[in-house]
C-alpha cells in the first residue's frame, strides 16, 4: 500500500503556523534583548570589567575595548532587526495562497547573508580587541575562557 504524502497539508498544519508565530514573536524578543544591558556576568556580550581586571588591562585598554564592544553591540542590534524582517518575508512567502519556491529561496539566501555578516562583524570586533591587548593578556584571556567552558 503506497504511503500518501500531502506536502501542502503538512505546510498548512505545522510549518506555516510555526513560522507565523516566530515572526510575530521575534520583534518582541528583539525589543526585550535590545533593551537589556549587559551584566558583569554575561560574557557573551563582551569582556566584563572583572575579566579585564583579571588580565591586567590598563585604563586606556579598557576604554578602547569598551568602545569596540559598544559599537559591535549597536551593529548587532541593527542586524537583529534586519533578521526579523527577513523572517517575516520567509513566513509571508510560505503563507501565500500560492507558495513561490523562488521567493522562499530568496529569503533563505538573505538569511544566510545576514548570518555571514553577523559572523564577520563578531570576528572584526574580536580582532580589534586582540589588537588592543598584549600577547600575554590574550593568553590570559584564553585561559579564563577555557576555565569558564570547563565549568559550564
Amino acid at each position: 500500500m503506497p504511503h500518501s504524502f500531502d506536502s501542502r497539508r503538512l505546510l498548512g498544519r505545522s510549518v506555516i503556523p510555526l513560522l507565523l508565530a516566530a515572526a510575530a514573536i521575534s520583534p518582541l524578543a528583539s525589543a526585550q534583548t535590545a533593551v537589556a544591558a549587559p551584566t558583569a556576568h554575561s560574557h557573551h556580550h563582551g569582556l566584563s570589567d572583572k575579566t579585564l581586571q583579571a588580565i591586567g588591562a590598563t585604563p586606556d585598554q579598557r576604554a578602547k575595548i569598551l568602545a569596540i564592544q559598544n559599537q559591535a553591540r549597536a551593529d548587532r542590534q541593527a542586524q537583529r532587526q534586519a533578521r526579523g524582517n527577513v523572517r517575516i518575508e520567509m513566513a509571508q512567502a510560505l503563507a501565500a495562497p500560492t507558495v513561490d519556491p523562488a521567493a522562499a529561496e530568496a529569503a533563505r539566501q538573505k538569511m544566510l547573508a545576514q548570518m555571514d555578516a553577523a559572523s564577520q562583524r563578531k570576528l572584526q570586533a574580536r580582532l580589534m580587541i586582540a589588537a588592543v591587548l598584549t600577547p600575554d593578556q590574550r593568553q590570559q584571556l584564553l585561559q579564563i575562557e577555557q576555565q569558564r567552558r570547563r565549568k559550564s
